[in-house]
């Protein structure tokens, strides 16, 4: 009886440890990043294995980087987010705000030199590139030339059929610090851009859109033949089936980095830091590639011949992307857009 009595005590007492197991064992990770179809592939792609292989739980957060950018400094002090993926301007930002936590070395080290940003506090984890987008089917049909510079964005056949990111979206900065560089300013000179913005390219320009959705339903409905846009936006219309393409023109064509750190003051750094060296391995660095159209900082990363053919790939491919001076852009920005608004998008 007393044996009996020990055996379900004993029992009893397993039962409830093993219940208890998981909660007490379970970690949780908060991660902020883009919603639509980067948000798609970290939630069935990406995140799933880490789970399983860390028995861990990630908590996605969906936003912009603007937004995810003004939530990291609202908690400054109380982080809740262990992880935020940023475009790579407002990710330069964050970390001369003290956001962001130094790069571990596996991960500095593992990936291309453009891709270490702020003094190695943040990490590039996917390459794109901002360019021409345009119709491949209405260009053949009309006998348009494709595109080959920034400059092509002027000509009269395209009057009102353009569409280009507003001065909040990265794309919009991209474009007007280009038009400056080719005619004779920089980043810290960008009167020459405003101008040729104003005078030569505004004419052309049917709306100045910041909505991926919206572009997207321009290039769908015929309003819109071409746009300054992004590689990783035009790979996922090519693969709904659109006839998309996306030109580098031969001013250059500016990098556009997804880029990652580890938030200053969050629960469970080394947690943190493990999920930002999972987000540039070579495994979920092909993901990306093959999903998404970003090109893999990750110099060790192996794509196919198929998909290394659409992305950002290989030394040579990486030296020849152009690069702002995000210190900056990011101290002039706010006066950029008063200007911007005054004098382009009025």
């Amino acid at each position: 009886m007393m044996r009996s009595l020990l055996g379900i005590l004993a029992a009893a007492t397993a039962a409830l440890v093993a219940s208890q197991a998981p909660a007490l064992a379970e970690q949780r990770l908060t991660v902020a990043g883009y919603g639509g179809s980067y948000e798609q592939i970290m939630r069935t792609s990406v995140i799933p294995t880490f789970e399983r292989e860390n028995g861990v739980r990630i908590d996605y957060l969906t936003g912009n980087s603007s937004d995810n950018l003004a939530r990291m400094q609202a908690q400054r002090g109380n982080q809740t987010v262990g992880v935020a993926v940023l475009d790579d301007g407002p990710m330069v930002q964050a970390v001369s705000l003290g956001l962001c936590r130094t790069l571990p070395d596996a991960v500095r080290d593992a990936v291309y030199p453009i891709a270490v940003l702020g003094d190695d506090h943040a990490v590039g984890t996917g390459f794109g590139f901002t360019g021409i987008a345009y119709n491949t089917k209405l260009f053949k049909e009309r006998g348009f030339p494709v595109p080959t510079s920034w400059m092509d964005l002027a000509r009269p056949e395209y009057r009102q059929r353009i569409a280009i990111p507003g001065i909040d979206n990265t794309y919009g900065v991209h474009t007007l610090a280009m038009m400056a560089r080719i005619h004779g300013g920089s980043d810290a000179d960008i009167a020459p851009g405003l101008k040729v913005m104003r005078q030569q390219i505004n004419p052309n320009v049917l709306a100045y859109e910041s909505s991926p959705g919206k572009m997207s339903e321009m290039f769908q409905s015929g309003e819109i033949w071409l746009a300054v846009w992004g590689s990783s936006r035009v790979a996922a219309m090519q693969q709904a089936g659109f006839p998309l393409a996306i030109a580098r023109p031969k001013e250059g064509a500016v990098v556009l980095m997804t880029a990652g750190c580890a938030i200053t003051g969050s629960p469970e750094p080394a947690l943190a830091d493990k999920f930002l060296a999972y987000l540039v391995s070579p495994k979920v660095q092909e993901i990306f590639s093959t999903q998404y159209g970003a090109g893999p900082t990750n110099r060790a990363t192996k794509l196919p011949p198929e998909v290394a053919d659409r992305v950002i790939y290989g030394e040579d491919q990486v030296r020849s992307l152009i690069g702002l001076d995000w210190d900056v852009v990011n101290r002039n920005r706010a006066d950029w857009t008063r200007q911007w608004q005054r004098q382009v998008e009025r």
